[in-house]
């Protein structure tokens, strides 16, 4: 029998009638004021659907219609021509770092701008799970409550924790106790609790997509963002792409326990502590002037500030925790084969000398095309602030399934 052809289906009149309005919803987001004749330039659109499709964003809260502004010192005849501008303010996203000891929360419009932050310590990573869901609950509601009245909805809420995390927001590997305990079930519980739309992901891959945003990875196709504080743990960024892997474990530093001079996933500021610590303790280390502070008081930064001033013993464990991050770099970089890693977290900002030493020991892992090595600029907030931009991405993906509160 002859095979029978057929016209394709015709999209329905509301299936382009969603498909305009996110055509000219994606312009005036990212735009200042834009008038209908701009908005005709960049669609394609006719005078009367433009029109028509502002009028329903303004009903649904995405678009407000702005004042005309004639030009400047000159006069047109004719009626004005009607400017719309977004709405940033219709909607909050919230990006917390649910870190091992810290939580933080941060609050923007939908532009990005910050509205409100918070901060709480989580009182170690062996409480309860249920204490550790409360600490991320508690903290968002304390940055919501610092955003000024009134306060728009919650669109998105997106929670970096040091743990792989599976396209569920789930952690899918049994049987490792550290991040059962960072992930316990915290999209489930902050939905059922507030009725926010939540997203986890890893933090190390939150962190790449800070830089990619907003930081070194801007403009840069392939990319790897090392959070290096306690532990180690990468976002890696190729051709443009975050790369996950089959069960949310592309970043993860397991392998380095196999790597020789390496070891572990230990983090450069737990290596500078517990470095200068043991150095302390031999023979040599009351020379030191780490020798003089409380042992408590001896944390990485103390360690760097000291080998700043050539402190023979803090200069040492410098020294050392760099060669060893040449070593972390070099099998990343041989992995991903990438064009820049950028050393990330609170570390960042006190890590020169580690920048300087990995960058000087590279050469004797690679002929050529060896990597950048950069300090990030986001500081300790570099999880949270790739938080907001997943929760950005994810309402603006789907802004037109979003009710928003007063919206039509």
């Amino acid at each position: 029998m002859d095979a029978i052809l057929t016209p394709p289906p015709r999209p329905s009149s509301r299936w382009v009638r969603e498909a305009n309005a996110r055509v000219v919803l994606e312009h005036v987001w990212d735009a200042d004021a834009v008038t209908g004749s701009d908005l005709i330039e960049a669609s394609g659109l006719s005078r009367a659907t433009v029109h028509d499709v502002c009028e329903e964003l303004i009903a649904r809260g995405w678009v407000r219609e702005v004042e005309n502004q004639r030009e400047y010192g000159g006069y047109r005849k004719g009626r004005p021509a009607r400017r719309y501008a977004f709405a940033p303010r219709a909607g909050v996203v919230v990006g917390v770092d649910a870190g091992e000891h810290r939580v933080s929360a941060t609050v923007t419009d939908l532009r990005g701008h910050v509205c409100g932050r918070a901060t709480r310590g989580t009182g170690g990573a062996r409480r309860p799970s249920g204490a550790r869901q409360e600490s991320v609950s508690r903290t968002v509601l304390d940055a919501l409550a610092r955003v000024p009245a009134p306060t728009p909805g919650v669109l998105a809420v997106a929670v970096g924790v040091p743990a792989p995390v599976a396209g569920t927001s789930r952690t899918p590997f049994g049987g490792n106790e550290y991040w059962d305990r960072m992930n316990p079930a915290l999209a489930e519980h902050l939905v059922g609790r507030h009725g926010w739309t939540v997203l986890v992901d890893n933090d190390a891959n939150l962190a790449a997509l800070a830089e990619g945003w907003r930081g070194h990875g801007r403009g840069v196709r392939s990319h790897v963002t090392l959070l290096a504080g306690e532990r180690l743990g990468a976002g890696i960024v190729d051709d443009g792409r975050l790369l996950r892997g089959a069960h949310g474990g592309a970043g993860e530093m397991r392998y380095l326990g196999l790597v020789e001079g390496v070891g572990s996933a230990a983090g450069i500021a737990a290596l500078v502590r517990e470095g200068a610590r043991a150095a302390l303790a031999e023979p040599g280390g009351a020379g030191s002037v780490l020798g003089g502070l409380d042992p408590a008081a001896v944390d990485a930064e103390a360690v760097f500030a000291a080998a700043r001033d050539g402190d023979p013993l803090a200069t040492a464990v410098v020294r050392n925790v760099g060669q060893r991050m040449a070593r972390v770099v070099a099998t990343l970089a041989s992995i991903v084969d990438t064009e820049q890693v950028v050393i990330a977290g609170g570390v960042a900002d006190s890590c020169a000398a580690i920048i300087d030493i990995v960058t000087r020991e590279l050469p004797l892992y690679f002929d050529d095309a060896r990597p950048r090595v950069l300090a990030s600029g986001l500081g300790g907030e570099v999880v949270a602030l790739g938080a907001v931009k997943a929760a950005l991405d994810h309402v603006r993906q789907h802004a037109l399934e979003i009710a928003l509160p007063g919206g039509g």
